[in-house]
Parts: structure tokens; sequence; C-alpha cells
């Protein structure tokens, strides 16, 4: 991720620099042609010219204009002819040209022997200079031109500015692009590593920040730990269901060992072998309705919650009757119309009531309610009259092919299909055990916004 690094640090950076640079050299433009002249009294220099261009002549005055020192630093004195070119030769400063082009031009128009009073013709008349060979030269001061070295010389404060600009957007975008660049950096390892199966790869709260990023590290880590779960999940759940295959199979090959030695009772053996391979069957027919149970239902569906629970309750009474278990069943006023298929939510509910119905002892009975709760859930309850459950198992008891005695028929599947359904549906599935005795499994379902 260092490229993500460089290119934000580059980018920022080169940006600011420019920005800088230019805000920053534009400032000291405009200052310096803003700034006033304060330069020696025209006049002093005008008389000190004129007395070198008669005793030295031209080239006199060439030399003492060519010194520096015959100045104030960073002054001289250009001679100007009436093109506005320099005798010197020399680059007329931007103001010094206009200025010279204003009085010759005023002055051509207000020649100084008719109208002295005129300011230019004043200034002109106190300024010229005449050569031997009669060209008249305007002497004008100011800024002295810079050569290159000059230039950056004369401009050292605008590269300090400039300098102490550059380190500080340095360390600034330095800072911002690696505060960037980190997380996204650790989201890829962590990614990196999920990919190549190792399921504890998480990219640590010290990359939670406040913004998007973190957020994005968050919610990495959420998935993550999401993912673990269902593969330690589908990990418990393959074994689990290779020891409820192993028995019937060890029994299967049993079986067929003692047709092949004693035929003569075949009649016994073969009974056995369908009983093992009805519960194979069985077996097989739970983890197919357990694999359904995580799909995504149409959330089209709905059906009424009271009519549901009804049906499965008058199935339900055959084997409870034969085990000596009554049910009671209360039902609400109005039935309620919730989210799921009928079939769907029909083997949810048949799953808890069975449950209780394995759980309660002989003479016992089961206690089926229906309430509404709040505005938008339907809620089931289902209560037995058993010994209740462990309360360390009480979240265990939902887990695919988890018993608590391994005595009693059946797989331990169903619970979990039921929790799974129940969450597909957006509803929950919790167990509680009752000051009493007993087990109590609450449902709640989604309105699918009506009642009957």
């Amino acid at each position: 991720m260092h490229s993500l690094f460089w290119k934000l640090f580059g980018a920022f950076w080169v940006t600011s620099l420019v920005i800088l640079a230019a805000s920053i050299f534009v400032s000291f433009k405009i200052a310096d042609e803003q700034a006033p002249y304060s330069f020696a009294d025209p006049r002093e220099i005008d008389q000190l010219l004129q007395a070198i261009l008669q005793v030295d002549g031209v080239e006199g005055l060439e030399k003492h204009i060519a010194n520096p020192g015959n100045f104030p630093a960073g002054q001289t004195v250009y001679l100007i002819d009436s093109n506005g070119k320099d005798f010197l030769q020399r680059k007329l400063p931007e103001r010094v040209y206009k200025r010279a082009r204003r009085i010759w031009s005023s002055a051509s128009q207000h020649r100084p022997e008719r109208n002295e009073s005129h300011r230019h013709a004043r200034r002109l008349r106190q300024s010229l200079l005449v050569t031997d060979d009669g060209q008249m030269l305007l002497a004008m001061p100011g800024p002295a031109p810079r050569g290159r070295l000059g230039f950056l010389l004369a401009g050292s404060a605008r590269w300090a500015v400039l300098g102490l600009a550059a380190a500080i957007s340095l360390l600034s975008f330095w800072l911002l692009s690696r505060s960037l660049a980190r997380p996204v950096d650790r989201i890829s390892e962590a990614a990196a590593l999920l990919a190549a199966g190792d399921m504890t790869s998480r990219v640590g709260e010290g990359a939670y920040t406040r913004d998007e990023i973190g957020q994005l590290a968050e919610q990495f880590d959420r998935m993550a730990l999401e993912l673990d779960q269902q593969s330690r999940t589908r990990l418990e759940m393959f074994r689990n269901i290779a020891h409820e295959l192993r028995a019937p199979l060890t029994r299967l090959q049993i079986a067929t060992e003692l047709l092949e030695r004693k035929p003569e009772s075949s009649a016994q053996q073969l009974k056995r072998v369908r009983y093992e391979i009805e519960r194979i069957e069985a077996l097989a027919s739970q983890v197919l309705a357990l694999a359904r149970a995580e799909q995504l239902y149409n959330s089209d569906d709905s059906t009424l919650i009271g009519q549901t629970v009804r049906q499965v309750i008058l199935d339900a009474e055959f084997e409870a009757g034969a085990t000596g278990v009554h049910i009671e069943f209360t039902e609400p006023s109005d039935d309620m119309l919730i989210k799921g298929n009928a079939e769907i939510v029909a083997s949810a509910i048949e799953n808890v009531v069975r449950n209780a119905i394995q759980h309660t002892p002989s003479g016992g009975g089961v206690l089926v309610t229906i309430d509404k709760d709040a505005p938008d859930f339907a809620v089931v309850k289902v209560v037995d009259s058993g010994p209740g459950v462990a309360k360390k198992d009480l979240e265990k008891i939902f887990e695919p092919f988890y018993r608590i005695n391994t005595n009693r028929p059946g797989a331990g599947i169903g619970l979990a299909i039921s929790k799974r359904v129940l969450q597909q549906l957006g509803g929950a599935l919790v167990a509680a055990n009752r000051a009493e005795s007993g087990l109590q499994i609450t449902m709640r379902f989604p309105l699918a916004g009506g009642v009957t």
C-alpha cells in the first residue's frame, strides 16, 4: 500500500507547493510594484550628473552610473531617450518606463521654454542631459536591474517564506497521507490473510478511527468475526454429521456381516438394515432442512400465526398423547398476519413444540400462547414442565447437533432449524428457565402488517 501513500503524499504536497510558490511570488511582486520609491533628491542627482557630463563627458557619465557604490543600495539612475530606451541598454523597470513615457509625451506638447509651469515640462528641463552629439536624455532614478543571482539574493525573503511553508506542508501532508494509507494497508494485509484461510485475521482496534476508513476497518473485523464463527459452526456441524452417520453405518456393517454368516437370520437383520437406513434418511432430511433454513426467504410471503400454531398443535397432540403429555393452547381473539411462508413457519414452531413434549414427563403439560409484542411482532411462547436446562446450555441448545441428553432420540437439529428460520425472517428465538420449573422458549415473528 506504499504506492497509495506516495500518491496521496505526492499529490497533496506538490499541489500545495505550486499554490504556495505562486502565492508568495505574486504577493512579493505586487508588494514590489506598489511600494513607494525612497530615492535621493532628484535635483541633487540632476546637478551631479550635469557636472559629470560637462567634465568627463559621456564616458564619465557611464562609469559613474555603472558603479553601484555611487547610489543607495538597490538604486540607480536611468538615462532615457525620447523613445523610452535606456542609454546604457538596460531593461527599464515598468514603473520607470511608464513615468518616462508620460514625461516625454507631455513635454512634447508643452515645450519647456514655452510652458515652464507644467510639472512634466519642469521635470524634463531639470533632468534633461544633452550629449556632445545633441542627444537628449532624461535622468530618472529607479530600482537597480537584477541579474539571475541578484534576483535570487534580493528575493531571499520570499525563498525563506517558501522554504518554511514547504517544510510545514511536508510534515502536515506526510502525517495526513500516513493516517490515510496506514489503515488501508492494515485492511489489505488482514484481507490477504483472511483469503489465505486465516480466519483469525483482524485489522485491530488501532485502525478504528472516526472517519470512513476507520469505519471500514471496524466493519471488516465484524465481517471477519462473522465468517470465523460461520466457519467454526460449519466445521462443527460436519463433525457432528460424521458422528451421527458413523453409528448407523457401523450397525449396517454389522448387520451385513451377520447376514453373510447366518443367512437363516436374514429377516431380523434386514429389519435392522431398514431401520438404520431410515435413521440415515431422517438425518439427511434434517440436514437438508437446516441448509434450507440458512437461505433467504421471499419477503412477500405471509401467514396467519394463530391458524398455523393451531394446526401444529393438532398434529403434535398425537405424539403428546402417546407419552401422557397434554397441550394447552391460548390464542388471541384476533389472528395476526406474520412474515414468512406457512410451511416454513409451521416447521419452526413444530420443532419447538416437539422439543417441549419430549422433555415433559408423563402427566405433565405444555403451554402454548400467542401475544402481540408492541406494534411489530407476534410472540409465540412454548412452556414445558420438564427439568429445564442448565444456564450454560441455554444458548448451546440452538446449535446444530447439540444434545444435552445423548440417550434421547434425534440428532439435535430441530431447534437449530427453528433459530435459523426466525433469524432469516427478522425475528428472534430465546430460551429461559422458569422460576418454578420447566423451560420457556419464546419466538418473535415480525408482523406483515395486518390482523384478521
